[in-house]
């Protein structure tokens, strides 16, 4: 009566029986409620998931529409490269060429000295018929102390070949200080400098040690806007068109000549009894007798072996 409120009878078994499954029943019961606490708890985090799932929806479409902003932008970028570079690739530019003197007042007089000048400049180098190649000139930024780059506008990309191939003779000129050069786009300046960077990191890190021992090195050849990457032999200087150690660079791309390696003595280096440089390799003729035989010393021969 006190647990239940009412009086019944039942025998022993089913009174276990019960008993049992009340327990069962509480358990049960237990379970459920667990099971509705996690499920409510699951709706929560679906709803947190499904809230991230649209943020990142969102993300996606922003960053594709970035995407296409960007490739829209180089593109165009890429576009206005390519016809600056069209633009450019007649042009040179003179560096420390005097400017006209401060008595012409109108820019057309101040243009027209410099083409005179130039037409000067290039009858020293032996191509004054290229004269007549000049469309236009014009000096870069304002006028200060030293002297502005001047812009070269030719007619023909033959004729800026030839100027920049016979530019190194400026040296011998009174024009030694002004150096030519191709008109590149600040992209191409950027692109030049990197693959400096880049030599150097090759040779730092993925020269092999084949490489080393056959005296191999990443180097760049070509000229200003055409430079290239290439392995190999390090012989101390520049490479490609030009003379002597001046290959490969412009009058005014390396003002200054590279500097002399040991295996390239000057002449009065030479020990001319041994016909060699010291410490440097075997030359096949004196550096005075080349082009003629010397002649033969029968009493040198018997005193000096080498000789024979």
């Amino acid at each position: 009566m006190k647990a239940t409120g009412a009086a019944y009878w039942a025998c022993r078994s089913c009174v276990a029986y019960s008993q049992g499954i009340t327990q069962k029943v509480k358990a049960v019961e237990k379970e459920l409620e667990n099971i509705k606490t996690d499920v409510k708890a699951n709706k929560e985090g679906v709803k947190s998931v499904e809230a991230s799932v649209d943020e990142l929806k969102r993300q996606v479409e922003k960053n594709k529409s970035d995407i296409e902003n960007a490739v829209r932008a180089a593109e165009r970028r890429m576009g206005s490269e390519w016809r600056e570079r069209e633009i450019r690739k007649k042009n040179v530019v003179v560096h420390r060429l005097p400017e006209p003197g401060q008595d012409l007042r109108t820019a057309d007089e101040r243009r027209q000295q410099d083409m005179a000048t130039c037409e000067q400049l290039f009858g020293l180098i032996n191509l004054g018929e290229l004269a007549n190649e000049i469309k236009t000139c014009r000096r870069l930024g304002e006028r200060g102390e030293e002297s502005r780059p001047l812009i070269v506008v030719l007619k023909t990309e033959e004729a800026k070949r030839r100027l920049l191939e016979n530019a190194y003779k400026l040296g011998e000129t009174e024009f030694s200080e002004s150096t030519i050069v191709p008109d590149m786009t600040p992209m191409q300046r950027k692109e030049e400098e990197e693959m400096r960077s880049e030599v150097d990191r090759k040779n730092a890190e993925e020269l092999t040690e084949d490489d080393r021992s056959k005296n191999l090195r990443w180097i760049l050849v070509g000229a200003k806007g055409e430079k290239r990457l290439i392995k190999a032999v390090d012989r101390g200087g520049h490479r490609g068109r030009g003379r002597g150690p001046m290959r490969g660079v412009y009058r005014g791309f390396n003002n200054q000549r590279p500097a002399r390696t040991t295996l390239e003595p000057t002449r009065g280096e030479y020990n001319q009894e041994q016909w060699r440089p010291e410490g440097g390799r075997v030359l096949r003729t004196p550096p005075q007798a080349r082009g003629t035989r010397r002649p033969r010393d029968e009493e040198e021969e018997e005193t000096n072996p080498a000789k024979r």
